[in-house]
């Protein structure tokens, strides 16, 4: 007991957690812990109601803001600014190409695409989305409709709102000296004194809640997911404790990742889950309706992308929209200065063009064929099966419609556990990254002390955990609603700080083109 205690003492003591940052980060989620444990209701209801709050009063805000920082981040990739290196004209890439767009697939997707990838269009094509009210849900009509609405959800205009702008203002501010920190996004507009003073504490501590928050979210969703499927074995029930123990698991695995470094953990996961996603999807697609899904992921990609104005620039007081769309703007939202940071930091070398096209382009065709893959293969089901699928939606939730899909393709029994691991691997990336990068925020060190990292992995498993609490049974849709309101509130803070980076990010761009011409780089 004696040592027991007197390791904590020294733990505590150490000054690496004395940081402003880290107070100023970590405090208001132990307070929301406290209050989970103290009173759980209370902690539901104001949770609630500040989602609603942040919904009605900032989706308008967001949807300008998401459409914004795609345009800015277009231009700048297609236009000469676009062969300006990250890191400096200099600079070499430490990663392959391929290794490359692993770490931003998995980083960026992260498990809550996993999660959502099967159940998403099917609720879509069973329940239009109020873009396409006038079409009838369960029907063919409602097939490209459905993967519409998930592809822009999923796709560059979300992959553009968490690595373009951001990203771009990152590497250059870091080529003059400043640290990879959200508080240098703040240094084009305010005087140094400020950004390095209290306002930088709160800009670097707030952003890290907002990315905790982002990745507590998925987490929730893939324990839901794993508890689910697990409570179909005869000797499991699916039910708060297996949860619970699902979380921590996952929570060491990616804890044990973080403390390895980025280099040999995050890399490491994100090489065996593109793999293990690659195998997956052509097991899905050849097993599945091959010319059936190829079809769709054209026609769905196009009935996107013609009715982009309409899909992007929704009313923001539909309570669709708000309840789908501007959710996830804020999700996104919220993960964007610590993941246009981590995407700073692994894409040196690269220019910026090639940035634009990867994350424009690349990483949401591929998120896009994953959802039609996925999701497509459920519709399919459905549509020539009714009630086959949307029964265990139904009973079961979001989180049994993945396993749901699985048991009736041939391969079941390969495919099945090829997703159990893809799920553990992908989430643990993405907790891996996003506590690593929070340790480097709050340290102001690119190589954070561990004990630093072990906060920040240990607050995401902790947090994960009372916000399930928050469901008052299993499968109860309470859950995830509370892990979506939690995702939602965190992002009002790092809303002005995004928004900012599409004026400075051309800003500091043009102004580093045209010294570089002067200079006679080419």
């Amino acid at each position: 007991m004696y040592k027991a205690v007197k390791s904590a003492k020294e733990f505590l003591s150490d000054q690496s957690l004395r940081s402003k940052s880290l107070i100023i980060g970590g405090l208001p989620l132990i307070i929301f812990l406290v209050i989970c444990s103290i009173n759980l209701n209370f902690a539901e209801r104001i949770t609630y109601y500040a989602r609603d709050f942040t919904l009605t009063n900032f989706g308008s805000i967001w949807i300008l803001m998401v459409v914004g920082i795609c345009i800015v981040g277009l231009f700048l990739g297609f236009s000469p600014i676009g062969s300006l290196r990250i890191g400096g004209p200099d600079a070499k890439s430490s990663l392959n190409f391929f290794d490359w767009c692993a770490v931003l697939i998995c980083t960026l997707l992260a498990g809550g695409g996993v999660f959502w990838s099967a159940a998403e269009p099917l609720m879509h094509f069973l329940s239009p989305a109020s873009y396409f009210s006038d079409i009838t849900g369960g029907t063919e009509q409602a097939i490209d409709p459905s993967l519409a609405v998930s592809f822009l959800h999923w796709g560059f205009l979300a992959w553009g709102l968490v690595a373009t702008t951001v990203t771009i203002t990152f590497s250059l501010l870091s080529q003059n000296g400043y640290p990879l920190r959200p508080r240098s996004l703040l240094i084009p507009i305010f005087p140094k004194r400020i950004v390095e003073g209290l306002v930088g504490d709160i800009t670097d501590g707030l952003s890290v809640v907002a990315a905790i928050a982002g990745t507590v979210g998925p987490l929730g969703f893939l324990s839901l997911q794993l508890s689910n499927a697990a409570g179909n074995l005869s000797f499991l029930s699916n039910n708060s404790f297996l949860q619970t123990f699902i979380v921590l698991v996952l929570t060491l695995i990616f804890t044990i990742s973080t403390l390895s470094g980025i280099q040999k953990g995050i890399k490491f996961l994100s090489e065996i889950n593109i793999w293990l996603t690659i195998v997956l999807g052509a097991i899905l697609l050849l097993s599945g309706p091959t010319f059936w899904l190829i079809k769709h992921f054209f026609s769905g990609n196009f009935l996107y992308l013609s009715d982009l104005k309409k899909l992007a620039l929704p009313n923001p007081n539909d309570d669709w929209v708000k309840g789908w769309t501007i959710f996830y703007w804020g999700w996104f939202l919220g993960y964007a200065p610590l993941m246009g940071l981590f995407t700073a930091g692994v894409s040196k070398g690269r220019t910026i063009k090639e940035l634009i096209i990867v994350v424009c382009i690349i990483c949401p065709f591929v998120t896009n064929l994953w959802f039609t893959i996925l999701g497509g293969n459920g519709i399919f089901l459905e549509l020539n099966n009714p009630n086959l699928l949307s029964k265990e939606l139904v009973e079961g939730g979001e989180a049994g419609v993945l396993f749901s899909i699985l048991s009736q393709l041939p391969l079941s029994v390969l495919m099945i556990p090829i997703s159990i691991l893809l799920i553990v691997l992908f989430m643990c990336t993405s907790a891996d990254s996003i506590s690593y990068a929070a340790a480097i925020v709050v340290s102001g060190q690119e190589n954070p002390p561990k004990k630093i990292r072990l906060f920040w992995a240990l607050m995401i498993g902790f947090l994960t955990i009372a916000l399930l609490r928050i469901g008052s049974e299993v499968g109860d849709k309470t859950s995830i609603d509370a892990l979506q309101a939690f995702i939602v509130i965190t992002a009002v803070p790092v809303t002005p700080l995004i928004i900012s980076t599409i004026w400075t990010a051309p800003k500091l761009a043009l102004k580093e083109y045209l010294r570089l011409k002067k200079d006679g780089f080419k």
